[in-house]
């Protein structure tokens, strides 16, 4: 049989039922799309998180100090130097405070650091405006976007050059009020982990020191020598301190997140395969009604030469072009989907999405963790800070499970048309 002549049929037997065969395709076009658009942005989201964390550097080793009175001294330090395959330590010191602006009275985090240590810290340095504060400055401050620029996108009212006061600080003498000079605005730096830049102020580790009144740390950034020692050293720290301090690399960080990431995807594309296994039964159910309906007519395709293999394939092919119709359509809502979908969290939601926190460390309750935000988040000024990825392979892995399952749910009705007695089929009507 010419297949010219058998889509031309296909196609007719379609029209003829367009409603049932509309309602079908739009199944089949759901299941795709919803494979497409929840892999992509889990991609996406895996994509933002690898790229964080190969920016900060794979073998960086993030330490906490645990407890109220928690804190790493200078002594400690220098143990931790004298470690085999330790390249470098950074301390840092981490408090809270709050800050007045024309949006209100917020709790910012407080960073403590030497301006060499940023880079080595956050990965990059991105200014929006200004510049970094000077190690041996008085009063400054560098500001992170969020601060300067919460949710609504417009100024807080914080002007760089202007004294911003931080109160409500914790300190050993009590609470206490000082005042910043704001040298630098961070740009946007999105998804992180351990040091939120665009949530934190960031100032000289001596300013830090001095307005806490404490000459100890209680956050430690360490590099290890090389990747393959990152594993072993952090091993090594944990069993020197014990519960004294929490310890994170960012290498065994990969490792979870690939694998909660890949389990995720799973999920989620299993979902989207439910709704394909539904779109397959719809197939059934209305190529079965199909074959009853053109009993007559098949027994005429019969009666004029038309072999049990035709009539198979003149049915499954029905079968097919909904799932390629569906499955096209399908694609392209998916990968539209997948980018309306990051819009409508960004709108829907307010929430800072903050990780996992430790047990309080540092000076006084408001010292805060150290691990303000070890899982993905979202932050005040976007709350979608990832673009999904859509890749060829999950539009060809999706459209062809589209297809399959059409040709699948289309094969018993086909073959129950070929087997049509073609006398008693006249004999129907």
């Amino acid at each position: 049989m010419n297949p010219k002549d058998i889509l031309k049929l296909s196609i007719q037997g379609m029209s003829q039922r367009k409603l049932r065969t509309g309602l079908t395709v739009l199944t089949v076009m759901i299941g795709v799309a919803t494979i497409i658009s929840l892999i992509s942005l889990v991609t996406g989201v895996t994509a933002s998180i690898t790229q964080s964390l190969d920016t900060i550097g794979p073998t960086t080793i993030y330490m906490s100090a645990l407890g109220p009175d928690g804190m790493f001294t200078n002594a400690q330090i220098s143990e931790i130097e004298s470690l085999p395959n330790v390249s470098s330590v950074i301390p840092v010191l981490r408090f809270s405070a709050n800050i007045t602006t024309s949006s209100g009275s917020e709790s910012e985090t407080v960073l403590g650091i030497e301006n060499t240590s940023l880079l080595p810290v956050l990965g990059k340095i991105d200014m929006a405006s200004g510049s970094v504060y000077s190690d041996s400055g008085v009063d400054q401050a560098l500001i992170g976007y969020s601060v300067a620029y919460p949710g609504t996108g417009v100024s807080s009212g914080i002007t760089l050059d202007q004294p911003l006061y931080l109160s409500n600080i914790r300190t050993a003498s009590g609470i206490k009020t000082t005042p910043v000079i704001p040298t630098g605005i961070l740009g946007v730096y999105g998804t992180s982990f351990f040091v939120d830049p665009d949530t934190t102020i960031f100032m000289p580790l001596t300013q830090a020191e001095s307005i806490i009144g404490k000459y100890s740390y209680n956050v430690l950034v360490i590099k290890a020598s090389s990747l393959n020692a990152t594993s072993s050293l952090s091993t090594m720290l944990s069993n020197i301190f014990g519960s004294g301090a929490t310890v994170l690399s960012v290498q065994s960080l990969t490792s979870v997140v690939s694998s909660i990431t890949g389990t995720l995807t799973i999920l989620l594309g299993s979902i989207g395969g439910i709704s394909l296994i539904v779109a397959g039964i719809g197939i059934l159910s209305i190529m079965m009604v199909s074959v009853s309906e053109r009993t007559k007519e098949i027994g005429i395709l019969k009666s004029i030469g038309f072999k049990q293999k035709d009539i198979m394939v003149l049915f499954l092919s029905e079968a097919v072009m909904i799932g390629v119709i569906g499955g096209m359509v399908g694609m392209v809502a998916g990968v539209g989907g997948s980018y309306v979908l990051p819009a409508v969290l960004s709108h829907g939601s307010s929430f800072s999405g903050n990780g996992a926190t430790p047990p309080h460390s540092g000076v006084g309750s408001n010292t805060g963790s150290s691990f303000k935000r070890v899982s993905v988040g979202f932050n005040r000024s976007s709350s979608a800070n990832f673009r999904p990825v859509v890749t060829p392979q999950t539009l060809i892995i999706a459209f062809a499970i589209a297809l399959i399952i059409s040709i699948a749910a289309g094969l018993y009705p086909a073959w129950k048309a070929s087997k049509v007695d073609p006398i008693i089929a006249l004999r129907s009507e």
